[in-house]
């Protein structure tokens, strides 16, 4: 859709179009058509409202009204207020506009390949909105992702080398005015059904001994299984396991 008319840029500090919306924009929105006399698509930035957040998106589809049929019409609350012949499409801000994320998003085959070359609060602010985008991350952006995260808690943070594989690829350090605590951290980008193992965790646990670091986590974007659960529970003050859920938390809470 490199081609596709366009009538407002986006910029980083764009809002949905919704009247009164303060939501940050989260796709672009177009009028899509499709010719079945001359086997064409038809494709263009939707004037009328240009960008929507996520929550606008939903109702728009929920209350959409026709058929998304070849010269068809559909009726929106939000988009196509003009109500030219076709209907909505909406496309990720992420896809669209990728250098303003400052990452690179080859597509293959249609499967989205996210590598970011920078950790940074815009970046941070899109995956608190679109958390499943993490499962996309390159590994090692995965863990700068958690330093920078655990950076703005107020903990100093370091990454281990990127070629070391040692169980664990963070220390934080978290410092009061009596104390100073040290967490080994070891970060595990999984699919959502790779669930992390005991064996890891016991492995862990290892290295926080041996390293006599106070506290090991594992932060995943997958979750554990029981045995690992289990493993760990008797141990809440040394080891700590953070999971999917875990991480959305985290990404609402960067300030």
């Amino acid at each position: 859709m490199e081609n596709i008319k366009k009538y407002i840029g986006y910029e980083p500090t764009t809002k949905c179009s919704v009247t009164g919306c303060e939501n940050n924009a989260d796709s672009e929105v177009y009028l899509y058509d499709y010719y079945d006399s001359t086997n064409e698509e038809f494709f263009e930035q939707d004037y009328t409202c240009p960008f929507i957040c996520k929550e606008h998106m939903n109702i728009n589809e929920e209350k959409a009204r026709g058929e998304k049929i070849p010269r068809g019409s559909v009726r929106y609350p939000y988009t196509n207020q003009h109500y030219a012949q076709g209907y909505t499409r909406y496309q990720p801000l992420l896809e669209v506009y990728s250098e303003v994320f400052n990452e690179g998003l080859p597509v293959n085959n249609s499967s989205l390949r996210v590598d970011f070359t920078e950790v940074n609060a815009e970046l941070i602010k899109y995956l608190s909105r679109n958390p499943e985008l993490m499962y996309k991350l390159d590994p090692r952006k995965f863990e700068e992702l958690v330093a920078e995260i655990f950076s703005k808690k107020g903990y100093d943070v370091s990454l281990t080398q990127r070629t070391r594989d040692g169980g664990k690829d963070i220390y934080a350090i978290r410092r009061d005015s009596i104390v100073s605590t040290l967490f080994v951290i070891e970060t595990k980008r999984y699919s959502k059904t790779n669930k992390v193992g005991v064996e890891i965790v016991r492995g862990l646990y290892g290295v926080k001994s041996a390293e006599r670091a106070n506290v090991g986590m594992i932060v995943t974007t997958s979750s554990f299984t029981k045995d690992a659960i289990d493993f760990a529970s008797p141990l809440n003050y040394e080891l700590s396991l953070r999971d999917f859920n875990n991480l959305t938390e985290w990404l609402k809470e960067y300030k």
